[in-house]
Order: C-alpha cells, then structure tokens, then sequence
C-alpha cells in the first residue's frame, strides 16, 4: 500500500466530514443512551442464542435542499406588552413562542446530533459488522457480503424526512417493496425463504397499526437480527417462527395487565418530578411538560416496549433535564420499566413544533392544565406518500449509505497505515 497517498487521504477526510456536516439541515435527535449501547429486537423478534444484536442505528441528518426539515409557519413576533405580574404558582404555559423562534432554537439544539450522525453512528455500524464478521463461520452463511447488507439495512425505508423525533419513515407500500427487495437481494436464494419472507411481512401487516410507520419499518426490516449468519436451510423456519399467534396473544396480555398501570405510573412519577424541579428553578426556565412518546402514548405498547420522553421547557433550554431525570428516578418506583430514553435537548414552548415533530402520536404531562390544553391533539396519523417524498427517501438511501461506505474505507486505510507504522 501507498503510505503517502493513505496520509494524504486521512488529511482531507476531516475536513471533508466538516464541510458534509456544514450542509447538513441540523433537524435531528438522538436519546439519552451511552454510545455504546446495544438495543434489543423485541421479544418476538428475539434473535437465538448466540447471535449479535444490531446497535439502534436510525440516520436523522439530512442535506438541504433535497433532505429538508418540516418547516414551520412563522408566527408574527408579538408587540412589547407592560410589564406583567408575576405569574400564578403552577402557570407554567403563557402562550408560547412564534413559531419563527422555536425553529431557530431546535436548528441550534441539533448541531451537535448532526456531527454525530456524521461520525460516531458510522463508527458504531462498521464496529458491528466487524464484530459480527468474526462470529461467522465462512461458507455456511446465508448472506454472501454482511457489509452491504448491513449498509442496505441502515438506509432503506427512509421518507427523507427529518422531524424532531428522529428520520421520518416512508409510507407502508414503500417500506414493504423495499424490504422484500432487500431480503431477496440478501437471502432470497431459494423461493422457500422468499415464501417465507413473504408470509412473515403478511403478518407484519396484519400485527402494526397503520398509524404507526416507524414500528412498520423496526418489523419489516428485522430479519438481519435473526437471520445474519444462518445457512439457507434454516432460513424458512425461523422465519415462520417470528410474529406467530402465540407472541400476538402475549402482546394482548401485556395490554390487558400491564400497559395501564405502567402509563398511570409514569405519569405520576413525571408530575412529582416536574414540581420538584420547578421549586428549583427560576421563573422562564421552568418544565411546562413532559411529551410521552412511543408505544405506550397511543396503547401500542409491547412486553418490550420503553418509555420515551422529551421535556418542553420555557425557555427551550436544556438544563433542567438531568435534574428531571435524576428526580424521575427517585419517583418513579411501582410498576417501573427498567428502560427508559429521553431527548437530550429540551423543546421550546411551541404546540407546532409538538404537532409538527411526533406524528405517530404523544401525550402531555404538566401540572399546568392549560400547557396540556394548549398542546395536546386528539388524532393522529402519518404523512401521505407522494411521488416527491418517496423519491427524496430514495435520494437520501444512495446518499448515505455512500456517506457510511467512504467513512469505512477511510477507517481500512487508517488501519493499513497503523499496522505499517508498528
């Protein structure tokens, strides 16, 4: 190997990432979990014994103009008005703030999350796949290339979109043609497992509510989680053993005794935290809210299923979110879940960026009766598909995935150089 040349690539690579970066729309999230962590398919998705589990690795950058950011609609910025008295304890909503401002503040809040798309999620996906290379056994595989298939995996089923919330999915129709091409690009060497494959995306559609994409797409695309580094032979029945009657009749049970109890509890946990920051804090940069997300905001939950959240604050600031969760968990003690994510930025006063950002649905958790008039909505449900949001998910699949496959190749050449130098 050429060391000037592997040098001089490694030279250009930083500022490379740096100017990608600069034209990054910075519309992203990313939860409050170390780096490292490995999160697990659900339970009925559950890989055997052994097997390695994918890091979360959902993209949520987007390049301007063609992967933009939901834009909201500026609000007039209000008249100075006189000076008001103070307001009443437990008043934590006063009407927000133009929609103009909460943008700029969001755009602010995600730079440091575009970096990190850029950097550390890449990193985290070759680390796996090398992991997982080294677990294999050459030869009995039923997928020939576990890189592209990992990077097809990270990439398809995306809208394009960002939302606060993370990369928005595409519509169902997409998300099912792109993982059955997937898996026959992949696995589909026989027309047993195509079968297979096939039945199991049947009882995908019948299983996730249409409200919900993103769980649409976390089912569609789970087959690498169990069937990586199996031979061709044992691919149709595994396949048959996911989403069976039998994990249908326990996600109904979870329902029925659990999902009401853990909700009722969390939320009472979340308001005694939310008054017992607030004693703490400053009028103008109190919590107004805890947003729930995810399952367990719309009754979707699963015996797998965490608790996600995002606290609105009036200010937009985040500082009161470690004291909440330090509080949450000194509250929060019947019926817990073990897991718990929460948004590493705080929201800013605004019910269109709450609308705007969670369209699969939330709940509000104030103290302050009219932040959760103010913010909450009755119904939801997903974008429609057009023909330019599945072209801008197709866009954003090549463009990524070239993004991750150059960041690989720059990390191979700076092994080669290490291993030269030693």
């Amino acid at each position: 190997m050429n060391v000037r040349l592997v040098r001089r690539s490694l030279r250009f690579a930083a500022p490379l990432c740096g100017l990608l970066a600069l034209c990054a729309a910075a519309s992203a999230q990313i939860r409050l979990v170390p780096v490292e962590t490995r999160l697990s398919a659900p339970a009925y998705l559950a890989p055997a014994a052994g097997s390695l589990q994918a890091p979360p690795l959902a993209p949520a950058l987007t390049v301007s103009p063609l992967f933009s950011a939901p834009s909201l609609p500026d609000a007039p910025v209000p008249a100075a008005a006189p000076l008001a008295a103070a307001p009443e304890a437990g008043t934590l909503w006063t009407g927000g703030m133009p929609a103009s401002a909460a943008q700029r503040q969001l755009r602010a809040a995600h730079w440091e999350t575009t970096k990190f798309f850029f950097t550390s999620r890449v990193t985290l996906l070759r680390e796996m796949i090398e992991q997982q290379k080294s677990q294999s056994v050459s030869g009995e595989r039923a997928v020939d290339d576990l890189e592209k298939m990992w990077l097809d995996w990270r990439v398809q089923g995306y809208s394009g979109r960002v939302t606060t919330a993370g990369f928005g999915v595409a519509d169902r129709a997409s998300i099912r043609k792109d993982a059955l091409t997937f898996f026959d690009r992949h696995w589909g060497k026989d027309e047993a497992s195509r079968a297979a494959f096939r039945r199991y995306m049947d009882r995908v559609d019948a299983t996730v509510p249409l409200s919900r994409p993103s769980n649409y797409r976390k089912h569609a695309f789970a087959a690498p989680f169990d069937l990586a580094n199996l031979p061709v032979s044992e691919l149709p029945a595994r396949l048959d053993s996911l989403l069976t009657g039998a994990h249908s009749a326990e996600i109904a049970r979870h329902r029925e005794e659990r999902q009401d109890a853990v909700l009722a509890s969390f939320k009472a946990a979340a308001l005694a935290s939310i008054r017992e920051v607030n004693a703490a804090l400053p009028e103008g940069k109190k919590i107004v809210a805890t947003i729930l997300l995810g399952s367990y905001s719309i009754g979707q939950s699963t015996p797998k299923s965490d608790i996600d959240y995002q606290l609105m604050t009036q200010d937009g600031s985040s500082a009161a979110i470690a004291p909440f969760s330090a509080a949450l968990d000194r509250n929060w003690k019947e019926n817990r879940l073990e897991k718990i994510e929460a948004f590493q930025f705080s929201l800013p006063p605004s019910r269109e960026v709450v609308v705007q950002s969670f369209k699969e649905g939330y709940q509000v958790i104030s103290p302050d009766p009219a932040a959760v008039a103010a913010l909450s909505k009755d119904s939801f449900e997903p974008d429609p598909a057009t023909s330019w949001s599945r072209l801008r998910g197709k866009a954003f699949a090549a463009f990524y995935r070239a993004w991750c496959w150059t960041a690989f190749r720059l990390a191979d050449m700076g092994a080669a150089l290490a291993m030269t130098g030693q």
